[in-house]
């Protein structure tokens, strides 16, 4: 009896507890954002939670987040606490709660409907109230860095010019004009569409091959985008290469395909990078020739030209400066100008600069000619008018600039340079041969003095020790030429001689690696101390505090940023170009080691 009585308690105990468990639990799922209304820039909080008494809590999701790439989410935030409530006669409840706290940056204006979360409690499925979030036009929604004329080209859906669409992500080309002539500037640029959220620092660019062009490259210093629609969907349109080419042969051209590759991450944080690979389309443009008649000599551009003399005075066999800037938009670097002989002047071979600047979509430049004019004969010399035909493709007209002529006057006898060999004179000269008296006999005559009392007796045993000592001062010569040979003027005649070897070998990187060292070598040897640790602002104020000018401080910085940024980009890098900054270095240098003479 006394056992069935403590049955009966024990199950009269279990009671509560098997209704506590067989009761179903209590589950509540909210989707909220604060605030419901913001501006492009803003952030918003999205929260969504869900508690359950007395169940177990398996997932939580909110699948509409991952559709709007439009919304970045800058932090996520997972909490999950559990609390136990006791009760008598109920026994043990127990309450739990899974939040997901995401903030929210609005990149692009619109309206974000979210449709409900979904939870999962002990194998059933409970789910929110909808969600709209309202993104409001604002300042943010339209940033610095982007063309959007050019952009917005690629906003309709029949219009995708230069570019193979895909959801995600994609590549375009654009080319501002398909029929151009030959020698007038087009603009390329590359643009990356993507509804990813990438990471601007994992981005690699590939150039695409531009073959037949003369390409100068606009730098993107930073990644930066606006947002775009395309095919009814939100992009951020990136800008990843801007260049101006100039086409050097007429027919049927091909900007190739461009490549990229970047990481991007999933709907948050802790999601793991993907890495993404996108190649682009090429992209043709007809090259026509320029328009007939017209100058065989022209260049495309509109150019203005002007000329003038370091001095107008000089005596005869001094030297006179010219030179001859032209200036205006286009490539200079097609320019040539030839100076006419001048009577009575001997004209060196010039010097010739260039500066270029890209802006406004349109490259422009100045080439400076400096001509060493030495007169020979007294006088006035006069330096003809210098023309300079070209073909505005703009105006669709041919045009002419010109110089004034110039006039210098040598004071002073007339000069003669000597011929390096004297001619010879091959007229015959008359000559009559002489005899003496017939002799009918002859006799020998030995000498009487000996040899050793004789003058030269004495020199010829001093002849072996002077050889010794000649010998040993032409030993010494020798070493003192090795040590020469180490000079800075060896070393730097070496490292032209190595990039003269690159350029045969066609190898661009090694080649402006040794453009670099020659500069920066040439720069070391004149201020006495390494350079290789400053900055290119801090090397031009170094160079003006000891003295350079201006014109040779900034052509230093430009040689080196130009060669820098080669060595980094030596694909796109022609022998032409290589050819080209051969002789500018040279020049360079030459002045940085006048410099140092001078000082």
């Amino acid at each position: 009896m006394t056992r069935l009585f403590a049955l009966a308690f024990l199950a009269m105990a279990a009671l509560p507890w098997v209704a506590t468990a067989a009761a179903e639990a209590e589950v509540t799922v909210t989707l909220h954002v604060a605030p419901a209304e913001v501006s492009v820039g803003d952030t918003a909080r999205l929260e969504v939670r869900v508690r359950a008494r007395g169940g177990s809590i398996q997932d939580l999701e909110l699948g509409d987040l991952k559709k709007y790439p439009e919304l970045e989410i800058i932090s996520h935030q997972t909490v999950r606490p559990i609390h136990f409530s006791f009760g008598f006669g109920s026994g043990v409840q127990k309450e739990s709660s899974l939040a997901h706290i995401f903030v929210l940056h609005a990149t692009t204006a619109g309206t974000y409907e979210f449709a409900p979360a979904v939870a999962k409690v002990d194998g059933k499925v409970y789910r929110s109230a909808p969600l709209t979030l309202v993104v409001q036009p604002g300042a943010g929604d339209l940033q610095a860095g982007s063309d959007p004329t050019a952009i917005a080209s690629a906003t309709g859906e029949s219009d995708l010019s230069g570019a193979r669409y895909d959801e995600r992500a994609f590549l375009r080309t654009v080319v501002d004009s398909d029929e151009i002539y030959i020698g007038q500037q087009v603009n390329v640029t590359v643009y990356l569409y993507t509804r990813l959220r990438l990471s601007p620092q994992s981005v690699i660019p590939g150039k695409p091959s531009m073959d037949g062009f003369w390409v100068y490259d606009d730098p993107i210093s930073s990644l930066q985008s606006q947002t775009v629609p395309v095919m009814g969907a939100h992009y951020r349109a990136y800008v990843l290469q801007r260049s101006a080419a100039f086409p050097q042969r007429t027919g049927d051209l091909t900007v190739g395909p461009p490549k990229v590759t970047f990481d991007v991450g999933g709907g948050s944080l802790f999601d793991a990078p993907e890495r993404v690979q996108r190649v682009g389309v090429p992209v043709a443009v007809n090259v026509k020739p320029l328009p007939r008649p017209g100058p065989s000599n022209a260049v495309v551009g509109l150019y203005a030209v002007k000329a003038w003399l370091d001095r107008t005075t000089a005596d005869t066999g001094d030297a006179v400066t010219l030179r001859i800037d032209a200036r205006g938009r286009g490539n200079v670097q097609d320019l040539r100008i030839d100076l006419p002989p001048i009577v009575g002047v001997r004209t060196l071979q010039p010097a010739i600069r260039d500066q270029q600047h890209f802006q406004d979509g349109k490259l422009s430049g100045t080439r400076s000619w400096e001509w060493i004019l030495i007169a020979e004969a007294p006088g006035e010399h006069m330096v003809p008018p210098i023309e300079l035909h070209f073909f505005d493709p703009d105006a669709d007209e041919y045009g002419t600039a010109s110089t004034t002529a110039l006039t210098f006057t040598s004071i002073g006898a007339a000069t003669h340079s000597r011929p390096a060999i004297e001619p010879r004179d091959t007229e015959p000269t008359a000559s009559t041969a002489t005899f003496g008296p017939i002799r009918m006999y002859s006799a020998l005559n030995r000498g009487e003095t000996p040899l050793r009392e004789r003058d030269w007796f004495t020199w010829l045993l001093a002849f072996p020790p002077v050889l010794l000592i000649v010998v040993m001062l032409g030993a010494g010569v020798a070493r003192r030429r090795e040590e020469r040979s180490a000079t800075a003027e060896a070393v730097q005649r070496q490292l032209v001689r190595r990039a003269n070897d690159a350029l045969q070998a066609n190898d661009p990187r090694s080649f402006y690696d040794r453009i670099v060292a020659s500069i920066t070598h040439a720069l070391g040897s004149r201020l006495q101390e390494p350079i290789g640790g400053l900055s290119h602002a801090a090397l031009r104020t170094r160079l003006i505090a000891e003295g350079f000018d201006d014109d040779l401080a900034q052509r230093v910085i430009n040689e080196l940023e130009g060669a820098d940024f080669a060595r980094f980009a030596a694909s796109g890098v022609s022998q032409d170009e290589m050819e080209r900054r051969r002789p500018r270095t040279a020049t360079i240098t030459e002045r940085i080691q006048r410099s140092s003479r001078a000082t």
